[in-house]
């Protein structure tokens, strides 16, 4: 159980980063542009499911490296040099 929360956690976590960063970039390159704050509804979408998927994709590469890691500990140790 105490994985599966940490794993919720990176996955939020990454998510909410991403979501902020995402806007935050948005913005910037709006004042940039046009010289003022003008962001779409379908913007906002668009970087919610962007952001959902980076959050996805980087729990799956942590889950996946886990199980690397556990199963190569499960192998026998090395056996000391001759």
């Amino acid at each position: 159980m105490k994985t599966v929360l940490k794993y919720i956690l990176l996955f939020s976590y990454f998510t909410v980063g991403f979501f902020l960063l995402g806007l935050l970039i948005k913005i910037v390159i709006g004042f940039i542009h046009i010289g003022g704050f003008f962001l779409q509804f379908e913007e906002i979408t668009k970087n919610f499911f962007k952001s959902i998927i980076a959050g996805t994709a980087i729990t799956a590469a942590a889950i996946v490296f886990d199980l690397i890691d556990y199963f190569k500990a499960r192998k026998s140790p090395p056996s000391a040099p001759k």
